[in-house]
């Protein structure tokens, strides 16, 4: 009995459709090789401050938000001279094996306490190393 086109298989089609599955898997183990753990993950980061920085009443707190997500936490730190005042915003990750965390983001106050109050001190993003605009509460 004569085969009909719809009992025909191409010959060569099974040995494409296992290049191409091997392909993808060669390729899939490679990104999960480069995927982001834990371990690999920095610590920390100096981060823009891109969110308004406000001055508290007392005129020596300074408040932002960054934007965090499950597993990170941020804080916002200072150098403090007689013209200047420095401010780094820090993202730390604190994932631990085997952890997951959750895929939100939110956004965290975080707030430095001056040592003296800002007056007419220019503030400066450590990120960037640009001034940085900050509204009284």
């Amino acid at each position: 009995m004569r085969p009909t086109g719809m009992n025909r298989r191409p010959r060569h089609a099974l040995p494409i459709a296992v290049i191409l599955v091997s392909g993808l898997v060669v390729t899939a183990c490679g990104k999960a090789d480069k995927a982001a753990t834990p371990e690999s993950l920095p610590p920390s980061t100096i981060q823009p401050i891109t969110r308004a920085a406000v001055l508290d009443a007392d005129g020596q707190t300074v408040t932002t938000v960054i934007p965090v997500g499950g597993c990170q936490k941020g804080q916002l730190t200072g150098t403090e001279t007689e013209a200047t005042v420095e401010l780094a915003l820090t993202l730390t990750n604190h994932q631990r094996t085997g952890e997951v965390c959750a895929a939100n983001i939110k956004l965290e106050h975080v707030s430095f306490k001056l040592r003296a109050p800002l007056d007419s001190r220019t503030v400066i993003d450590k990120a960037t190393g640009k001034p940085l605009p900050v509204t009284k509460q």
